[in-house]
């Protein structure tokens, strides 16, 4: 449990072997690649003209998947759910598979058929736009029975076509009739907001009746290029968007076919990400004429497994090992037993621990789950918890960090039934009204007598500070900083522990009572004494004590108190699933079945609520104690974390075996994702006159 030792690798080895050597340490997944710099006649590889082509060819290459990936998706019937797009699918392949995924399915000639056909679904859709909107104009004017090219004036009378708000039509009637009492206006159509009107006036009165026009909410229109009558107009445009509409369905049954793709689709994008970051790493590489320099890191744990596969590759392949320095800045890989891996998030989400300090993983493990167990405190609440996400790590296709987060709130959940024990606490139930044999193992009674759950969360609070001085301590002690362990980690183990085994033995008769307060005097004053040691002045020396004993004191002091968060979020826990127990009951009174009824409503979401918000405070409190009360008394991140060229991506996992059947790559009996079937697939596709799927 502490920080894996490292060594430092450099492989050697012709030009020619370069993209062969990259590829098994893809594979391999062990050696954290870093830049050379030598003056040895090294220069950094730089990528070539070809290489950069090659860049070039990915990203073009990426966006067509892209493309493909979103064109399918747009068009997909049976669309996902919200929370289904959170959780992408996983792809379970071999290495192998993997980076021959491109040689399953024939791209270009995908990507060209998918784009055509998505230039003629939006073409379809575009036009039937401009043909829905000539048809709601129409519709206005449908009633009249003569081509609309033929409505025009003479020099005996003017004619317009308006289209006038319905709320000013009589405005505008009552306005003409003053105005112009020859003009005529008629209304052909009408609905809420609209009323279309063919106005007829004198050419004498135009000025006039322009300018009354111009108070009124109009509009007025042009259709001298309609040759016909507009009912015939609309029957002819109802029959165009019945015929795209055919056009438009057909294409997506076209569509259908392509959907068979996306698995594989998915994959390539992840192939091709790959690719750019495997070149991409060439570039850290020494270079001569004829010969590459690969240097970085390798775990103690994978060395031999590392150099024994890189040997065989060639015999013209040398493999050089050596042990970090200690001055050298190398990065951190943290080693830990099987049930405390899934903890390590926790120490990463901080920072990397430095070099040369102390893996508190196993002590954030053990103190985490405490505390999550406190905020909780419910039988009930903690076994949906545990029952949740072990389904969820179960059945969803999740990735490594998600499972692990799942399995630490598992851990945390077995933690809430046990002191929900001890509380009392079963779905927020009356503890009184409990049986008597879940009655006798009730320990602490948070409403009545709150007290020695809050000293016992005080207690929690100083041994989990006190672990973090101690390994402040042991990290000062390797380091040599003897003054700083002693004096200023020393004097406070004194102050509290020392205090609490004196205290200890008084109680048993062993020393004085006296004894208890001498050994509080005497951490207070070496603190007093000694704690300006790090300054070199003798004021600094003197008044620096006064200072950092009033720090200490008053800082450990703010720290415990923090600890009491705990009791607060338990409590808060208890007392929301009592109210919801106790609305609960008074609403089954209301009626024999509809009472019945709105309980399980106010049980169901009441406690839902309830144990979704105390989730989040139960992760997010206990994450501030670590971090801020315990971290604050040792830790120093800064660390570089240990990132092996290896296989990057969320959705595609490498395997060492996979079933396989005539060419095809198989995840189970039941879910066939990539291969031979989509060749097949593929085969099938045959230009017709909408180059769908035959």
């Amino acid at each position: 449990m502490a920080i894996e030792s490292v060594e430092k690798i450099s492989i050697i080895a012709g030009s020619d072997l370069r993209d062969e050597i990259v590829q098994a340490l893809t594979k391999l997944g062990t050696v954290h690649i870093e830049r050379v710099e030598s003056e040895e006649c090294l220069g950094c590889k730089e990528l070539s003209e070809v290489e950069q082509d090659l860049m070039r060819d990915y990203a073009f290459e990426l966006s067509k998947v892209d493309f493909l990936i979103g064109f399918l998706n747009r068009y997909r019937e049976d669309k996902q759910r919200f929370f289904a797009t959170l959780i992408k699918p996983k792809h379970h392949l071999t290495f192998e598979e993997f980076f021959s995924a491109r040689d399953a399915i024939d791209l270009e000639r995908i990507y060209q058929e998918c784009y055509k056909k998505d230039r003629r679904f939006i073409s379809f859709s575009e036009r039937v736009e401009r043909l829905e909107r000539e048809l709601k104009e129409l519709e206005y004017w449908a009633e009249i029975e003569i081509p609309m090219r033929d409505l025009v004036g003479d020099p005996v009378f003017r004619m317009m076509l308006l289209r006038v708000s319905t709320e000013d039509l009589d405005g505008l009637t009552a306005a003409l009739e003053a105005a112009a009492p020859d003009s005529a206006l008629e209304v052909i159509g009408q609905d809420e907001t609209w009323t279309a009107c063919l106005l007829l006036f004198h050419p004498e009165v135009d000025e006039e009746v322009t300018s009354l026009l111009s108070r009124f909410k109009h509009e007025t229109v042009t259709m001298r290029d309609l040759n016909e009558e507009p009912m015939e107009r609309i029957d002819q445009i109802r029959r165009d968007i019945s015929a795209i509409e055919r056009r438009r369905t057909r294409i997506l049954e076209d569509i259908k076919g392509y959907y068979a793709f996306l698995p594989q689709l998915e994959i390539i994008r992840e192939l091709l990400l790959n690719m750019r970051l495997q070149l991409d790493a060439t570039t850290g590489f020494g270079v001569t004429k004829s010969a590459v320099v690969i240097e970085g890191w390798v775990t103690a744990s994978a060395v031999s497994s590392t150099v024994e596969a890189i040997n065989s590759l060639s015999e013209e392949v040398s493999v050089e090992l050596r042990p970090a320095g200690e001055e050298e800045d190398h990065p951190i890989s943290l080693k830990n037993r099987d049930w405390l891996k899934p903890f390590e998030f926790l120490t990463v989400l901080y920072g990397m621990p430095h070099k040369r300090e102390y893996d508190p993983t196993w002590i954030i493990a053990i103190s985490f789950v405490i505390f999550f167990g406190f905020c909780i405190a419910d039988v009930g609440y903690g076994a949906v918890i545990i029952c949740a996400f072990l389904l969820m790590r179960k059945y969803l296709p999740l990735g490594e960090r998600v499972r692990n987060l799942l399995l630490v709130l598992s851990y945390g959940g077995a933690a809430a039934i046990v002191f929900g024990i001890l509380t009392g606490s079963w779905f927020g139930y009356d503890p009184a009204r409990l049986p008597s044999f879940l009655r006798s193992l009730q320990v602490f009674d948070p409403l009545q007598d709150p007290v020695p759950i809050m000293a016992t969360c005080i207690v929690i609070g100083l041994v989990h500070m006190l672990s973090g001085t101690v390994i402040e301590v042991r990290d000062n002690m390797k380091q040599g900083n003897y003054a700083d362990a002693l004096i200023d980690q020393g004097l406070v183990l004194l102050l509290f522990v020392g205090t609490a085994a004196v205290a200890g033995l008084a109680a048993l008769g062993v020393v004085p009572a006296w004894s208890v307060f001498a050994c509080i005097g005497t951490a207070v004053v070496g603190m007093i004494v000694l704690g300006g040691h790090s300054n070199k002045s003798v004021p600094g020396k003197m008044f620096g004590g006064l200072y950092e004993t009033y720090n200490t004191l008053v800082g450990w002091m703010g720290d415990t108190v923090s600890y009491l968060r705990l009791f607060a979020l338990g409590l808060a826990t208890f007392a929301v699933a009592w109210v919801i127990n106790t609305l609960s009951g008074m609403a089954r009174g209301i009626a024999p079945v509809i009472g019945i009824l709105l309980m399980l409503v106010i049980l169901v979401f009441g406690h839902t609520f309830n144990l979704a918000v105390n989730l989040l405070s139960a992760f997010v409190h206990p994450l501030r104690l670590e971090y801020v009360e315990f971290f604050g008394k040792f830790y120093e991140d800064g660390g570089q974390g240990f990132k092996p060229l290896e296989v990057q991506s969320k959705t595609v996992f490498i395997k060492k075996e996979s079933l396989s059947r005539g060419g095809h790559i198989i995840q189970n009996e039941d879910d066939i994702q990539a291969g031979g079937v989509l060749r097949e697939e593929g085969a099938l596709l045959a230009d017709n006159e909408e180059g769908r799927p035959s």
